[in-house]
């Protein structure tokens, strides 16, 4: 795995600068919005070749937390370059994503003023078992066109 991670990563170079950050978000349980630690996509996207967390998110690393709840209003302390926008299946927190998306705060946020936000499914990305992080190899290329 570890091979094939770090070059996964250096096929991405040309895609993604040195010290790239990213972050991971979720709304779940309705309207509770959640920036991603140490458990699910991120623990696969920090990697020395690959995205760095924003300093908020190196604490919550730090403490091993594998998410914590945030404000809308804290989001532009802990996006990152890009972001990655996970969508639960949970009706309610699909709407609570897609009115937050279509706010002047999130719309003012560098990742998505520079196109750099992804959505994907929470059900099928946000899993750090053996089977996702293989899957997240080759599919995580090709979300980052």
């Amino acid at each position: 795995y570890d091979t094939k991670a770090t070059s996964m990563w250096q096929q991405l170079r040309s895609k993604i600068p040195p010290g790239d950050t990213a972050s991971v978000f979720l709304y779940e349980h309705g309207k509770h919005l959640y920036v991603m630690g140490t458990t699910g996509l991120s623990s696969a996207l920090y990697h020395p070749l690959g995205f760095q967390p924003v300093p908020k998110i190196q604490e919550i690393l730090d403490s091993g937390s594998g998410f914590m709840e945030i404000s809308e209003e804290d989001l532009p302390q802990y996006a990152g370059d890009r972001i990655f926008m996970l969508l639960s299946t949970n009706s309610e927190s699909r709407q609570a994503t897609a009115e937050l998306m279509d706010t002047s705060l999130w719309k003012s946020l560098p990742a998505a003023r520079n196109g750099y936000v992804y959505l994907a499914e929470a059900e099928r990305w946000n899993y750090a078992d053996a089977l996702t992080r293989e899957w997240l190899l080759e599919t995580l290329p090709q979300l980052i066109v």
